[in-house]
């Protein structure tokens, strides 16, 4: 199974956001000075827009914001448990599983988000990760 989760992806468990914009902007922020980041702003930017069109809910409180951009020079990826969940959509989230993604990596994007989505389909997974209590154990339930 691909790596969906990169060993130095950042995770947090406790993001405040008030609307989908703010959480996505604060998971955003988690990928501050990491490498693959060509322009941050163009890449939240084309997130936000990515998410007008079609935003991607995987049902559960589980929420793939991603956008495929030149802002970024590699997959680039950032995991938050919300504090309270948060509207997106009309939908209530709180699982927030950001992707950035270079044109040119999509197949590889594709096998991520695929192997991440069959691990999210296990309900038992969901709980887990909603009652880990630190990163290390958040990213040993993700992985599986």
């Amino acid at each position: 199974m691909p790596s969906f989760l990169p060993p130095d992806s950042p995770i947090t468990l406790d993001l405040e956001a008030a609307s989908e914009d703010q959480a996505i902007r604060a998971a955003a922020a988690l990928l501050e000075g990491k490498a693959g980041i060509r322009d941050r702003e163009a890449f939240i930017d084309a997130v936000l827009e990515r998410q007008k069109i079609n935003p991607p809910l995987l049902g559960s409180g589980i929420a793939l914001p991603h956008a495929r951009t030149p802002a970024v020079s590699q997959i680039v990826f950032a995991a938050a448990r919300c504090r309270t969940p948060v509207d997106f959509s009309g939908t209530s989230v709180s699982l927030v599983f950001l992707f950035g993604v270079p044109p040119d990596r999509i197949a590889e994007y594709l096998a991520m988000t695929a192997a991440l989505a069959r691990r999210l389909r296990d309900p038992k997974v969901v709980a887990d990760l909603m009652a880990a209590p630190d990163e290390a154990s958040f990213r040993s339930i993700l992985e599986g």
